[in-house]
């Protein structure tokens, strides 16, 4: 089966010259056109069937994760948690550290829904949280505590970034061949 080019935005069809991304298969080329993620660039035709040969993401993609889902692996760790979060509490949106100046700002993990009540440690149930925010929201949801997530936590392994808004790579079925 053929590769599909992505292109960043910015990709001069004339001259050919543009950040490459990577490379992805024609069934998930046509699910990002169809989510408004990509725009085809050029075209070719294979079995009577007009298939895009090249793409460029609708906006410009500022970070991380441009890896397919599952090839990759993204190191599921408490740093991790801090690193995808930017090292920001979730609830109050200050800067957390390992070495803060005021306690308060110490780096903390927070279950959203408590270990307690059943929560999993996972990319999902956890946050960054200040000290603080963590001690106030205790053993309770955030709408228990009247506490308000400031982002919502996603799975990096599934996800990339485009313009600093998140995008979710598609689930598809295999299809038998």
């Amino acid at each position: 089966m053929s590769q599909v080019k992505v292109f960043n935005k910015g990709y001069d069809v004339a001259t050919g010259i543009g950040e490459m991304l990577h490379t992805t298969s024609i069934r998930h080329a046509f699910g990002m056109i169809r989510r408004g993620v990509a725009d085809p660039v050029e075209l070719t035709i294979i079995d009577d069937r007009i298939v895009p040969t090249v793409l460029e993401l609708t906006r410009e993609l500022s970070g991380a994760w441009v890896e397919g889902v599952g090839s990759r692996s993204i190191g599921f760790s408490y740093r991790a948690i801090h690193e995808r979060d930017h090292w920001t509490c979730a609830y109050c949106g200050r800067s957390v550290s390992k070495t803060p100046l005021v306690d308060a700002l110490l780096a903390t993990v927070d279950h959203i829904l408590p270990s307690s009540r059943g929560g999993e440690s996972s990319w999902m149930n956890l946050v960054s949280a200040c000290r603080e925010c963590n001690h106030r929201k205790a053993d309770r949801t955030p709408a228990e505590a009247g506490m308000q997530l400031r982002f919502e936590p996603f799975d990096p392994s599934r996800a990339y970034r485009v313009a600093g808004h998140i995008e979710f790579f598609p689930v598809l079925e295999k299809v038998a061949s």
